[in-house]
C-alpha cells in the first residue's frame, strides 16, 4: 500500500511539473468515457504516464525497472554453473575485475543464463584483488581466469586479456554489469548483417530502470555525451540500431582482427577513461562503423569501481585524458557540431545523409498484403540509398510483430501516445523536426491528407512524395454503378477529391502503371513518376515441373477484391478442377468464413491463415499453378508479380494483369469467364512446355521490370 500512495505521489508531482496539463485532462477524460473511472484512470497512469510526463525533456524516474523489460538478479552463490567449453569460441567475454567479488559473481552468472549464445569462453581478467576471489575461481566451471602478478589497471589489464583470447570476436564486459536476454546473440547480430560494422555497443540501463546511454556523442570540443542519460530506455529514439559517436566500454564487441591490426587502447589514457571513445574512432579510421545495438541491454551500476567524483581518485582521469582526447582527435572534431546543437543527426552520425521520413497506417506487414510489401521496398530502397529513414503509422502502439524488423534494418520507429493520429500529436514533432527532414513520403490520403495540409501551411521546404497505391475510388465507382449503390459513388466521390488533394499539392506523386499516370495527368499538374511497386529476388534454380502439384491463391482478405475473388472462384470453377485431382491451397490473412466452409464440400481445399514468410517460400517451391481470379481491382497486384519471380506461372484473370508494363514479347492473357478459366489452369497443368514457357518468361519479365534498381532510380531523381 505504501508503495502504490507513493507510486501515486509520483504522478501527480509529474502531473504538476507538466507543461501539457490541458492534454493530460482531455485524455484522461476520454479514458474515463472509454473504459470507467477507476480502470481509466490506471490505464492513462500506469501504462502512458512516461509519454505524458517523460517525453519532453525525457528526465524523470521510472517506477520499476519493469518499465523496460529488464531484471536485477541476485544468484545463488552456492550453485555451481557450468560455463560452455568451446575449443575455438567465436566470442571471448573479457570480463576486467578488481574486487567487488559480488557485482562480478551476478555479472558472470547472467551472462551464463542470458548470453543467448553459447559459443563463447569467458576470460576473467582479475588484476589483483585484495577480496577473495575464491568463488570465482570455484563456481564457474570453464572459465578462463588470469590473476595479474600486478595491478595493471583497467586500461592495461583489458589490453593483457585480450592477448589470452581464442575467439573471432572479443566483448569486453565491465563486471559492474547484468546482462539482459539475449545480450550476446544481439551483439553478434550485427556483425553477421553489417559488412562493415567494427564495433557493436549495447544498451546501458541505470538499475532504477532510467536509461544511462544510447550511444554516445562527442561535440566539437571534444567533450562527451551519453545520449539519452536518465531517459526513458523505451522511447523510440533509443530503440534503433544506429551509428554512434561512441559506445561507452561497459559493454562492446570488436572483431579480434581489427583490435590487433588497431593495437588495443591506447596507453595514451592511462590508466583509464577516453579509451573506449579513442577506440571509436581508430575504428572509424579504419574505414568500419561503430554501431549502438538497442536489443542488447545492459544493467550498469555505473561507479561501482571507481566512483563518480571527478576531482579525486582514478576518476579525475576521466578529466585529464578528454583533454588528451581533444588534441590527438583535433582535426575530426572540427567536422562536429557545438555542444548541445543538432542533436537530431548529431545522435546517430547522420549529419552528411538526407533525411526521410515514411508515413503509413501501420508498419508495413510484410507478410500480409501487397501494400505492406510496396511500402517495405520503398523503405529499403531508401535505406540502400544512404539515406537515414523514419516510420511514422497512423496505429502507432509499441511493440508490434514489426517493429524490431525495421529497428535492426536502422529505422527509427516512432510509436506512443506522443504521436496519437487522432490528436494529431504528430504536429508537435513535425514542427521540431521539419527542417531536418529533405522529404517525407505519405501514403494513403485516407491518413496523410491532414498532415500534407499541415505541410503546406508551415511551408515545409522538402519534399513531398505521395503514393496512394491505385486509384481505388476507380473500382469503388464501378462497384457503385453496377450495384446501383448511391453510398459506395459517394465514398467514391470523397475517396476521389482526397486523393486529387494529394496529387496536387504534393511537390510529387508515385503511380505505378503508365495507364494511371495517364488518367490522372488529364487534370493533374504536378510531376507524377512511374515506379514499380515491388522488387523481387528472381529464383535461380526453380523446382522442376514434375516435382509440383497444386494450384495456390494468395491474398489478404481485408481487400474485398481478394473476397470477390475466391468466392467466385468456389463457387463457380473450382469443383471441376477437384474433379480432375487439382487440389487447392489457399493462404493469407484476415481469412473469412466462408472460406473454412467451403473445406465441407470441397476435400482437397487446404486453407492456410496467416503463413509465415518462409511457409509461402515453401508453399511456391511445391506448387505447380498460381490463380489470380480476380473480378475487380486496381494497380498492379503483387501476388501475380511474386508468382512470376518465384517461376510459378499464374492463370488470371485481365484484372490480375492490369496496370503491368507490356510490349509485344508479354505472353500472359487473361480469362475472365468461368469456362476459360477452368480450361487455362488444366491446359497449362497438364501442359509441361507450357508450364515451362510460362515461368522462363516470368522470371525474366520480373528481373527487367521490378527490381531494385528500377526503384532506386526514382527516389534518387526526386530526392537526389
Amino acid at each position: 500500500m505504501e508503495r502504490k500512495a507513493k507510486k501515486y505521489i509520483t504522478y501527480v508531482i509529474r502531473f504538476a511539473k507538466s507543461k501539457h496539463k490541458k492534454q493530460v485532462i482531455k485524455d484522461l477524460a476520454a479514458e474515463i468515457k472509454k473504459k470507467g473511472p477507476v480502470t481509466g484512470i490506471k490505464s492513462l497512469l500506469h501504462k502512458k504516464s512516461h509519454y505524458y510526463f517523460g517525453e519532453v525533456d525525457d528526465h524523470y524516474h521510472v517506477d520499476s525497472i519493469d518499465l523496460a523489460g529488464l531484471s536485477i538478479q541476485q544468484y545463488d552463490r552456492n550453485k555451481k554453473v557450468v560455463l560452455p567449453l568451446v575449443t575455438r569460441p567465436k566470442v571471448s567475454i573479457i570480463v576486467p575485475s578488481y574486487n567487488q567479488v559480488e557485482f562480478t559473481y551476478n555479472c558472470l552468472h547472467s551472462v551464463f543464463e542470458h548470453a543467448g549464445y553459447n559459443d563463447y569462453e569467458i576470460i576473467l581478467a582479475d588484476d589483483r584483488s585484495t577480496e577473495d576471489t575464491t568463488i570465482l575461481r570455484e563456481n564457474f566451471e570453464n572459465i578462463v581466469f588470469i590473476l595479474n602478478p600486478v595491478n595493471l589497471g583497467f586500461l592495461r589489464n583489458c589490453n593483457n586479456a585480450a592477448t589470452k583470447a581464442r575467439g573471432e570476436y572479443l566483448v569486453f564486459l565491465n563486471n559492474d554489469t547484468q546482462v539482459q536476454e539475449n545480450w550476446l546473440a544481439e551483439l553478434l547480430y550485427i556483425f553477421e548483417h553489417n559488412k562493415d560494422a567494427g564495433l557493436v555497443g549495447s544498451k546501458l540501463v541505470y538499475p532504477d530502470g532510467r536509461l544511462q546511454e544510447a550511444g554516445g556523442i562527442i561535440w566539437r570540443d571534444g567533450s562527451g555525451q551519453n545520449y539519452g542519460n536518465t531517459g526513458n530506455p523505451l522511447n523510440p529514439r533509443y530503440n534503433y540500431v544506429k551509428e554512434a559517436d561512441y559506445i561507452s566500454g561497459a559493454s562492446v564487441m570488436i572483431s579480434k582482427k581489427l583490435w590487433d591490426e588497431i593495437g588495443g587502447f591506447d596507453e595514451l589514457y592511462l590508466p583509464a577513461y577516453c579509451e573506449d571513445s579513442d577506440l571509436c574512432f581508430k575504428v572509424r579510421q579504419k574505414g568500419y562503423k561503430v554501431i549502438y545495438q538497442p536489443f542488447s541491454q545492459v544493467i550498469h551500476f555505473e561507479g561501482v569501481t571507481h566512483g563518480t567524483d571527478t576531482s579525486a581518485g582514478i576518476k579525475a582521469y576521466q578529466v585529464i585524458n578528454q583533454e588528451k582526447f581533444r588534441k590527438k582527435w583535433e582535426e575530426e572534431l572540427k567536422l562536429k557540431s557545438k555542444k548541445g546543437q543538432h542533436v537530431f543527426y548529431e545522435r546517430d552520425r547522420t549529419a552528411n545523409q538526407k533525411h526521410v521520413l515514411v508515413i503509413d497506417h501501420y508498419l508495413p506487414q510484410i507478410d500480409k498484403d501487397a501494400g505492406s510489401r510496396t511500402i517495405s521496398n520503398f523503405i529499403d530502397v531508401l535505406l540502400e540509398l544512404g539515406y537515414s529513414v523514419k516510420f511514422m503509422g497512423e496505429n502507432s502502439g509499441a511493440g508490434t510483430t514489426y517493429q524490431k524488423h525495421f529497428q535492426q534494418k536502422g529505422v527509427e520507429v516512432l510509436y506512443g501516445s506522443q504521436f496519437d493520429f487522432n490528436l494529431k500529436r504528430w504536429r508537435q514533432y513535425l514542427k521540431e523536426n521539419m527542417s531536418y527532414l529533405d522529404a517525407i513520403v505519405l501514403s494513403r490520403s485516407s491518413v496523410c491528407k491532414p498532415i500534407l495540409a499541415f505541410l503546406c501551411q508551415q511551408r515545409f521546404s522538402g519534399r513531398t512524395i505521395y503514393y496512394g497505391h491505385d486509384l481505388g475510388y476507380l473500382r469503388l465507382e464501378k462497384e457503385g454503378l453496377l450495384k446501383r449503390d448511391d453510398s459506395l459513388l459517394k465514398m467514391a466521390k470523397k475517396i476521389k477529391g482526397d486523393e486529387d488533394f494529394m496529387y496536387q499539392h504534393a511537390s510529387d506523386s508515385l503511380a505505378i502503371s503508365s495507364e494511371e499516370i495517364a488518367y490522372l495527368h488529364k487534370y493533374i499538374t504536378k510531376p507524377i513518376h512511374y515506379v514499380p511497386p515491388y522488387f523481387f529476388n528472381v529464383q535461380d534454380n526453380t523446382a522442376a515441373y514434375e516435382s509440383r502439384a497444386g494450384i495456390l491463391f494468395v491474398g489478404g482478405f481485408n481487400h474485398p477484391p481478394n473476397q470477390d475473388a475466391m468466392r467466385w472462384f468456389l463457387d463457380n470453377v473450382y469443383a471441376g478442377l477437384e474433379a480432375q485431382g487439382i487440389y487447392l491451397t489457399i493462404a493469407g490473412s484476415k481469412m473469412p468464413e466462408f472460406i473454412f466452409n467451403h473445406r465441407e464440400r470441397f476435400s482437397s481445399l487446404s486453407v492456410l491463415p496467416d503463413v509465415s514468410v518462409e511457409e509461402l517460400e515453401a508453399l511456391y517451391t511445391r506448387t505447380r499453378i498460381a490463380i489470380a481470379p480476380l473480378q475487380s481491382g486496381a494497380g498492379v497486384k503483387g501476388k501475380v508479380i511474386e508468382s512470376m519471380a518465384k517461376g510459378v506461372p499464374v492463370v488470371g484473370t485481365d484484372v490480375a494483369f492490369e496496370g503491368m508494363p507490356k510490349d509485344d514479347g508479354f505472353i500472359y492473357k487473361g480469362v475472365n469467364t468461368q469456362a476459360d478459366m477452368l480450361t487455362e489452369i488444366i491446359r497449362v497443368y497438364t501442359d509441361k512446355n507450357q508450364w515451362q514457357k510460362l515461368s522462363i518468361f516470368g522470371k525474366a519479365y520480373v528481373a527487367g521490370n521490378f527490381n531494385m534498381e528500377n526503384m532506386k532510380a526514382v527516389f534518387k531523381k526526386i530526392i537526389g
